[in-house]
């Protein structure tokens, strides 16, 4: 093999490691949402673990990808892959850690009325936020900008989600301090479901930048 062929090789070796890290941070959220649905609290602790997992993954991609620049010093293009191959999988490892806050915020849910009545559209708002995560990780995989392109016109549909399930959980009546506790524990966990919705945006400017090198500001 030569030299540029075992180049390319270890940066397709470094993408699916990149994949590989955005499959986790799927389960996780999704777990995570199974868990918020059924109450698992056995399934949240899991969650809470299984982040140091994406951690020492995330770290191992960083290595990888500082090891390619040290010894290949590569050319502009190639260049750009690694770079957007440490930019996504930092983003990747920050929606591992809103999943983890999401599970611990869940933790504190006793399932009082005022709660119940609004998990079906919490979890609504987080399906939007899952099949983004789904379509960033295939425009990644395929270097596809349209694909990237249209991730913005989601995370529009997640920010106006998350505006109306928020107006919605602060016109309960509140009769105890138990109720406000529970309606702040859903606010957080909307607000996370939201930040997710814009870390995928970010990884779709990046994908944006890894084809033409060009940054564009899609939210």
């Amino acid at each position: 093999m030569t030299v540029r062929g075992g180049f390319v090789t270890e940066l397709g070796d470094l993408k699916e490691e990149v994949m590989m890290l955005g499959s986790l941070v799927q389960r996780s959220l999704a777990d995570t949402m199974k868990a918020i649905d059924k109450n698992n609290y056995s399934l949240m602790e899991d969650i809470i673990e299984h982040d140091k997992v994406l951690n020492e993954l995330e770290l191992e991609i960083n290595e990888r990808a500082t090891l390619m620049i040290a010894k290949q010093q590569p050319v502009a293009s190639d260049l750009r892959r690694i770079i957007v191959s440490l930019k996504v999988s930092s983003d990747l490892e920050r929606m591992g850690d809103l999943a983890v806050d999401m599970a611990k915020a869940a933790q504190r849910l006793t399932r009082s009325d005022a709660c119940t009545n609004h998990v079906e559209a919490l979890l609504e708002l987080a399906t939007k936020a899952e099949y983004m995560l789904q379509e960033v990780l295939k425009a990644y995989k395929k270097r596809d900008m349209l694909s990237a392109q249209r991730i913005a016109a989601m995370d529009d549909e997640v920010d106006r989600a998350y505006g109306q399930f928020v107006k919605g959980i602060f016109k309960i009546t509140v009769s105890n301090e138990k109720d406000t506790q529970q309606i702040t524990q859903l606010a957080f966990i909307s607000r996370y479901i939201e930040r997710i919705a814009d870390y995928c945006t970010n990884i779709a400017e990046w994908i944006i930048y890894e084809v033409n090198g060009k940054r564009f500001d899609l939210n």
